[in-house]
This record gives structure tokens, sequence and C-alpha cells, in this order.
């Protein structure tokens, strides 16, 4: 017997690319993306791509919420950002401090909050506001004025109106219905978009 000739792994694994002229136009696309990295990343980004599809790769997926995003705040910025606003629902919270607790200006912490959590802070911050009052009211028989003073809002009426246009129904009838039926899961507490 004669031992084979075929090679014992199948070759389409080590194939390269079927067209050896697309090579200098990926070089190209290359240099024009390190060009473009501190001036333009969006172009920078479709330069590598269609690189990357030139020689029959998919792109590298977009880096997790853990990596920091251009321009974004940095994970321990997050951290202590969102710490200090949970830890002062109750209490007035101005993007002044917040923007002081991270070491930025008030526009640039501005700015940035929005690219990491794709809200205003202020806007985040009256979200978690009634989703405190949300699990407040599900979870104590507490006044609607306590648990506005609790929501940090300043009166009744206030938590009233912030309710209403972000979950659809006052503050007593969102209760009395959760009251009745089944418990809803958390990340079903607020479900209407401003």
């Amino acid at each position: 017997m004669t031992p084979s000739l075929q090679p014992a792994y199948p070759t389409e694994q080590f194939a390269e690319p079927a067209d050896y002229r697309q090579e200098p136009a990926v070089s190209v696309l290359l240099s024009k993306a390190k060009a473009a990295l501190r001036s333009d990343r969006e172009f920078a980004r479709t330069c590598v791509a269609r690189a990357l599809e030139l020689l029959h790769e998919d792109p590298v997926p977009e880096s997790g919420s853990s990596a920091c995003f251009y321009g974004g705040l940095a994970d321990w910025q997050v951290r202590r950002a969102v710490a200090y606003i949970e830890a002062n629902l109750d209490s007035p919270i101005r993007v002044k401090d917040l923007a002081a607790l991270t070491r930025l200006s008030s526009s640039h912490f501005s700015r940035a909050f929005k690219r990491s959590f794709g809200l205003a802070p202020m806007t985040y911050v009256t979200r978690q506001r009634v989703q405190l009052a949300q699990r407040l009211l599900l979870t104590t028989e507490d006044s609607m004025s306590d648990i506005s003073l609790a929501c940090g809002m300043y009166d009744q009426a206030h938590l009233t109106r912030v309710f209403r246009r972000l979950v659809g129904d006052s503050p007593l009838a969102w209760r009395r219905r959760r009251a009745a039926g089944p418990p809803q899961p958390p990340s079903a507490l607020l479900h209407a978009s401003p």
C-alpha cells in the first residue's frame, strides 16, 4: 500500500484571500484609518471594516458595556456618579456636583454622561426617582406626600406630574392597579418613555 498524499487537515482553513490585488487596497484603507483615528473615529472604523471585508473577515464587534465609549465616562466615573445619585435621590442633585465628583466641567460631564447612558444626567436622575417611587408605592403604605419627599420631589403634585409623564398614569392609580394584579418584575416598572 502506498501512503496517501492528501494532507491530514483541510486546506480551506488556511486559504488566502482569493484576489491578491486587494492587498494594496487593504493597505490604503488601513493607512487612511490610521490617519483619521484621532480626528474622525467613525471614518476610521469604516475604513477598517471595509479592509476586513476585503480580507473576508468579520469586523470586531463593538466593545462591551464595561469599556469606555469614546467621549463617554470612564468606568470609575460611571460608578462614582451612579453611587452618588442612588445615595442622594431624596435630596437635590445638581449637574455641577456630579461633574465635581468625576473631575470634569459641567458641560463636559453632561456630554460624556449622555454618551455613556443615552440620557441627559437630570433625565437619568428623574427616571431613578420615579423608579424609587414605584418601589415605595409597591412595598409601603406611606402617603403620597411622604413618598414624594423620599424621592426628592418638592411635593405630591410634583411627583404626580413627573410620574404621569414617564409612566402614563397617576401614582395612586398605578398603585391600585398593581395591588390588584400579579407582581411586576423590576424591569417592567418604568415602561413609558418621555
